[in-house]
Formats: structure tokens, C-alpha cells, sequence
């Protein structure tokens, strides 16, 4: 394709993003601490450059394409090593004061509780997380075959099969885990009151629906019955990689914002 026809590149990565979204990066998972990545790829690419994390690239992929289409009021709860929301309000994604809404999965949910990769105690990511999930199976089951120590996405993948054949202890670990999320999706419905929830991730792919039956019941009991009986639970049904369609569609809505102002020259 010729680069005129290209509009841009959409770059999504983890972590937190600067406030404009180019002036540092926050990465955890890589260490990388006060990283100008977007002026590093705008010095070798020819073209707009559009970086968020996958949190909001996710919404966006949901409001274009997925099950948040024609809904204002979204929560994408994404699912994986990490625990996290992207949030919409009248149809447009919230990124708060520094860019840096949506940490959900950083809320305290029991008080004392484990630890996360981040260091916070007690928070959502320590229960609902794949090392969360994984520390959940181990204090079940010490012993259990499905866990694999050192691989998330081999126990989380072990667990979905067993549910599949219906194993006691991979069903115990996913209702104790579904009551952990429930709880923290009613705190969502609650102080959001989204019309709807998604939940998205790797984790998700593999035992999301499991998860939801467990949470469903939980966050129920726990939230408002005004706000949850407005709020759908759904599954990311997306069938491509929601974060690198989202990024790609970052794209595209900076290619719209800009011709609707030149527009209005």
C-alpha cells in the first residue's frame, strides 16, 4: 500500500501513558519508567502516531465493533496477568485528569489481603488476575496438576479444560475467583452505573464465562438494585484481537477529529 494511503499507526502498550500520550510511559511489565516512546516513533515514522494502553484501546475496539456498539455508558473490564477497565462515558472513553483512569484493578477489595505484581495489597488484580487465580488454585489444591507454577497462561488453559470436563477443585477455584470479581464488579455498578459491562483479556477468552455465572450472583447481592437491573455483563465477542483493532481504530478517530476541525476552518 502507499504510505499517502496510510491515515497513521496506532501503538498500544502497557502500562500508563502521559497525559498526551507521548511525553512518557509507564510499563511494569518491562520496566520501563519516564520512556518517550510516541517522539521515538514519530522521529522514524512519516505519520500520525496515535499510543494509548490496551485498556482504552479495548473500549474503543468494543464501541466501534463489539458489544458496547450503540451504548454510551461502558465499563471493559480486561482480564490477564493484569486487571484493569476502560471506561466510556456518553460514548466517549474517560482518561481522567493524567490519563491514568481505569485502574480498577488496583481498588482494594479485602482488606490485608495478598499482593499484587505493583505492590498493592488487597487490590482486585491479587484475586481476579492469572497470578491471582493461580494463588487461589494453590491454596485449594497445593498439589493439583493443573497447576503450573511457572506458566499463567498453562494453568489458566489447564483450568479451562478441567471445568470443561467438570473437575471439582478447577470449579472451586473459578466460584471462589467469580465471587472475588462479582464483588468488585458491583463497586463498579455502583459508583459507574454503566449500561454495560465487558470483559475482555486472555483470562477472560479462557474462563470468562464461567467466571460470569459466579459473578453474576455475587454482584447482584452486592450492588444497588437500581444501577444493576440497568447493567448488561457480557463477554468480549470480538473475533480478532480487540486491543490491536482498537489501536487501529485510534487511528481512525484521529483521522475524523482532524478533517471535522479543518472542516470547520
Amino acid at each position: 500500500m502507499p504510505l499517502e494511503q496510510v491515515l497513521g499507526v496506532g501503538v498500544s502498550i502497557p502500562g500508563q501513558v502521559g497525559p498526551d500520550g507521548r511525553a512518557s510511559v509507564f510499563a511494569s511489565n518491562w520496566n520501563w519508567r519516564d520512556v518517550p516512546l510516541r517522539d521515538m516513533l514519530a522521529e522514524r515514522i512519516p505519520l500520525p502516531v496515535h499510543l494509548d494502553n490496551p485498556l482504552r484501546a479495548s473500549t474503543v475496539a468494543e464501541l466501534w465493533f463489539g458489544a458496547a456498539r450503540d451504548r454510551e455508558n461502558v465499563a471493559v473490564l480486561t482480564l490477564g496477568t493484569g486487571v484493569g477497565a476502560g471506561l466510556a462515558i456518553r460514548g466517549t472513553v474517560y482518561h481522567g485528569a493524567t490519563n491514568t483512569a481505569g485502574e480498577w484493578g488496583h481498588t482494594n477489595l479485602v482488606i490485608d489481603g495478598r499482593q499484587c505484581r505493583r505492590g498493592c495489597v488487597g487490590c482486585v488484580e491479587a484475586y481476579v488476575g492469572a497470578p491471582g487465580i493461580m494463588h487461589q488454585l494453590e491454596e485449594i489444591a497445593p498439589d493439583s496438576p493443573l497447576l503450573r507454577p511457572d506458566d499463567q497462561t498453562a494453568t489458566i488453559n489447564a483450568l479451562a479444560a478441567a471445568l470443561a470436563a467438570g473437575d471439582p477443585v478447577a470449579e472451586q477455584v473459578i466460584a471462589a475467583t467469580g465471587r472475588y470479581l462479582g464483588i468488585a464488579i458491583a463497586n463498579m455498578v455502583n459508583l459507574f452505573n454503566p449500561q454495560i459491562i465487558v470483559l475482555t483479556g486472555w483470562v477472560a477468552d479462557s474462563v470468562g464465562g464461567h467466571l460470569i455465572r459466579h459473578a453474576r450472583a455475587t454482584a447482584e447481592r452486592y450492588a444497588l438494585e437500581e444501577p444493576w437491573e440497568g447493567t448488561e455483563i457480557a463477554l468480549c465477542a470480538i473475533d480478532r484481537n480487540p486491543v490491536s483493532l482498537g489501536a487501529a481504530t485510534l487511528v481512525m478517530e484521529g483521522f475524523l477529529s482532524a478533517a471535522t476541525t479543518n472542516g470547520r476552518r
